[in-house]
């Protein structure tokens, strides 16, 4: 992330730096892969990076409504959710994906199309090269597998999951927009995090994760909005919170958003200036909005609802039942 942001501060270009700051989340993919297996899962995530900063990008240029956005955001989540599934791309699922898109399309942009696609490319590209260096003259290197045929089954859970991420995007957009703090794109981000750990049992305790490591970040953030930052300082401290939610997010998911959350709010201070309490209540509520309503649909679409309802019903049975034992 540092060393496409010092450039463009070289150039005079900070008005780019979003765009940088996504193609650099190109290096979190495939990191627990060896030699080419990492090489192709980067290349193919870069690919698609680059594709959705371009799409919000001329989203924003073009002019959109929030509705028009909530309708965009969810087309992308399931189109990306399928494709990153298709190629097996881990960290799994569209989240960053979504948020690049979404952060772009909402985030005004004065420059030119052509511009972001350089911008998101070149820092790609430079993931991408880091990813690899060092593994080039490794002793021993993983064969490159191509890629088998998906089987009906696994295309039909891979269906089910990118319906699962527009169903949870929809709705949190929609009921952000209705009660209206303001950022309702950090809703539908929000709602996309627990979703891909849907088929796992500890999905809602990931959202309650999120919840409360957002919080955690949210009053990080009202600290290090303060300061008047340089676009240096700025930019070193960018990266220092990405290391350190990087370092956290596969031991302790809740102290990772504590790190990424200020990335997420600081990002914007290269281009625009906004009220610190209004900025960081507006991505508290939005979270807790979005990672409820995915909770909701996970229950709904994966049967833990029904599991969840019939514990409940069998309690009452069971308390009844163990005092008539001890009456008897």
């Amino acid at each position: 992330m540092l060393i496409p942001l010092l450039v463009l501060i070289l150039l005079g270009r900070t008005d780019l730096t979003m765009c940088a700051i996504f193609g650099s989340l190109t290096g979190v993919f495939g990191r627990t892969e060896h030699h080419w297996r990492r090489l192709r899962q980067q290349a193919q995530s870069g690919v698609l990076m680059c594709l959705t900063v371009v799409a919000g990008v001329s989203m924003s240029i073009t002019g959109r409504s929030d509705w028009e956005l909530v309708v965009a955001a969810t087309v992308v989540a399931a189109a990306l959710s399928g494709t990153a599934d298709y190629l097996r791309i881990r960290p799994a699922g569209p989240f960053t994906y979504i948020f690049a898109f979404t952060a772009t399309a909402a985030a005004p942009f004065s420059g030119a199309v052509t511009e972001a696609a350089l911008a998101v490319s070149g820092a790609a590209v430079t993931a991408v090269l880091l990813g690899v260096a060092g593994r080039v003259h490794a002793r021993r290197h993983t064969p490159v597998l191509f890629r088998s045929a998906v089987p009906p089954r696994e295309a039909t859970r891979i269906l089910a999951h990118a319906g699962r991420y527009a169903a949870a995007v929809a709705a949190a957009g929609s009921l952000a927009l209705f009660l209206g703090p303001g950022h309702s794109y950090w809703a539908m981000l929000a709602a996309c995090a627990p979703i891909a750990a849907a088929d796992a049992s500890h999905a809602p305790a990931r959202a309650g994760h999120f919840i409360l490591g957002t919080y955690g970040g949210v009053l990080l953030s009202a600290l290090l909005l303060q300061p008047d930052w340089s676009p240096v300082q700025l930019a070193v401290l960018l990266a220092l919170l990405q290391f350190g939610g990087e370092v956290y997010v596969i031991r302790h998911y809740g102290l990772a958003m504590v790190f990424l959350t200020p990335v997420a709010l600081l990002m914007t201070g290269f281009v625009s200036v906004q009220p610190v309490w209004e900025l960081t209540v507006d991505r508290a509520v939005e979270t807790t909005i979005g990672a409820l309503v995915a909770v909701a649909v996970i229950l709904l679409t994966t049967g833990r609802g029904a599991d969840w309802a019939r514990r409940l019903a069998l309690r009452p049975a069971r308390i009844s039942g163990g005092r008539s034992a001890g009456a008897r």
